[in-house]
């Protein structure tokens, strides 16, 4: 997860997100497979993924509304990637609340914008 979460902070959008969100999964499933065998692969291919697209869409979308204030972001993001790193050396399986704490979020996230443009929707 913490491969994708710092693919994710270079806050591609489009087609670059696709091919970083790849390039994520392959490092994940490297590392997965290499430290705990062909579930720890499939695992970090999974989470790495999930993490580099929904990190990508925050980070696109704090970049768009504050310009180039999403380097912040992208340093904060950084440092919470780390801090995955360490819990998942020492207490692995508090991994299982940040998996379910980054998809909360990738799906809070789509749920605001679809109520966002519901109201245009109704207008064709």
């Amino acid at each position: 997860m913490a491969v994708g979460m710092l693919a994710g902070t270079t806050g591609t959008h489009g087609s670059a997100r696709g091919r970083m969100t790849i390039l994520a999964a392959v490092i994940g499933f490297v590392a997965g497979f290499l430290l705990e065998g062909i579930l720890g692969g499939v695992l970090g291919l999974v989470g790495a993924a999930l993490a580099c697209v929904v990190i990508s869409d925050l980070v696109y979308g704090a970049s768009r509304r504050e310009g180039s204030g999403g380097g912040a972001l992208a340093f904060i993001v950084s440092l919470a990637a780390l801090v995955v790193i360490a819990i998942a050396l020492l207490l692995p399986i508090i991994v299982i609340v940040i998996v379910l704490a980054l998809i909360w979020l990738g799906v809070s996230r789509h749920r605001r914008a679809q109520r966002k443009h519901a109201g245009l929707r109704v207008l064709r």
